[in-house]
């Protein structure tokens, strides 16, 4: 499997809503010794493919290196051995130019059989620039939100990858992405999480627990080592003690809370925090639209009064449905010059 040709066919995407911690679960892979981690999202199906449709190979590569590839901060030994240094702004460029040089050779010498391979060798070609590949190398690891809506292509492209896609409790997973989003209703959040989740019930069902896994993010906080070990076991990897170490490019993380909270590592104090943050309006509305996937993956619920759960969502309905028949009509005239009757 580390040999390049048959490297490229073996990905791990990291699928899930945002704020449902794709990020720690990255962060824990980063310095494994079998796994190429790439740092950034790279948006590579729902920005990158459509950027380049119908656009040829010269286009396709161009945009690759200024979109896929990165200028990244590097760890670097201090004097003393202890403490990592920042790069000069002219390591940053040495190593871009490289991967670029690295990728182009690659796609030379092995050609391109779909848009899928751009990716791969655009981190594998990473990978080595940043000297994070060896003959150990069993994957290639890339997440971006939402990647769960793209496992058709996923498995299409690559019959052999892994997606891992970590589920949180909604409504801590709204009480953080409401302070990045403000103004995001509850319902609106629900849909969302709904929509993800319920994918990720469908690609499992359709690729098997041996290529889709899911797991919760309050299972991984509260109890790191057995889904390590369920993780382990699931991509075949060796355990190694830097998987309960979070790094970002073999950095110490320290995380990306919306409260500003600090870790050193797996932590639970994010769990839970929905019972003193939310109201109980958003509360019941997020249990009523997420209930049937909630009591799936076992989570609790506060409060299921449903007749008021749905007066909620009916009232909120109904709002919504002047601001539909507008964007319906606009769109008609931008496109057929027409409105409805």
């Amino acid at each position: 499997m580390n040999e390049k040709n048959s490297l490229r066919d073996h990905p791990i995407f990291i699928c899930g809503h945002p704020k449902s911690g794709t990020t720690l679960l990255v962060s824990l892979f980063d310095s494994h010794p079998q796994l190429i981690v790439y740092p950034n999202e790279t948006f590579f199906f729902r920005g990158f493919l459509p950027e380049i449709s119908n656009r040829d190979l010269d286009e396709k590569l161009s945009l690759a290196q200024r979109y896929l590839l990165h200028f990244f901060e590097r760890s670097l030994s201090s004097s003393d051995g202890q403490q990592p240094v920042e790069s000069s702004q002219n390591q940053r460029f040495m190593d871009y130019v490289r991967t670029c040089e690295l990728m182009l050779k690659d796609i030379e010498v092995n050609g391109i059989r779909h848009d899928g391979d751009l990716l791969g060798t655009a981190i594998y070609a990473f990978g080595r620039a940043h000297d994070k590949s060896s003959t150990d190398t069993m994957y290639w690891i890339e997440k971006t939100p939402y990647n769960e809506h793209f496992a058709e292509l996923i498995f299409r492209w690559w019959p052999d990858a892994h997606c891992i896609h970590i589920v949180r409790d909604p409504r801590d997973n709204y009480s953080t992405y409401q302070r990045k989003h403000k103004g995001l209703s509850a319902e609106d959040f629900s849909l969302g999480w709904n929509s993800s989740i319920k994918a990720g019930f469908h690609n499992r069902e359709r690729y098997g627990k041996k290529n889709y896994l899911i797991l919760r993010y309050e299972d991984l906080t509260t109890d790191p080592e057995k889904s390590l070990q369920q993780i382990i076991a699931f991509l075949g990897i060796s355990d190694e003690e830097i998987l309960r170490r979070p790094t970002n490019d073999g950095i110490p993380w320290e995380g990306n809370s919306q409260y500003g909270d600090k870790f050193s590592g797996i932590s639970t104090k994010p769990v839970g925090r929905w019972k003193r943050e939310l109201s109980s309006k958003n509360i019941e509305i997020i249990e009523a639209i997420c209930a049937e996937s909630m009591e799936i993956l076992g989570y609790e619920f506060q409060n299921r009064s449903r007749l008021k759960s749905f007066f909620y969502i009916f009232s909120w309905a109904l709002k919504q449905v002047p601001a539909l028949r507008g964007d319906i009509s606009k769109l008609l005239k931008q496109r057929f010059g027409m409105l409805p009757n």
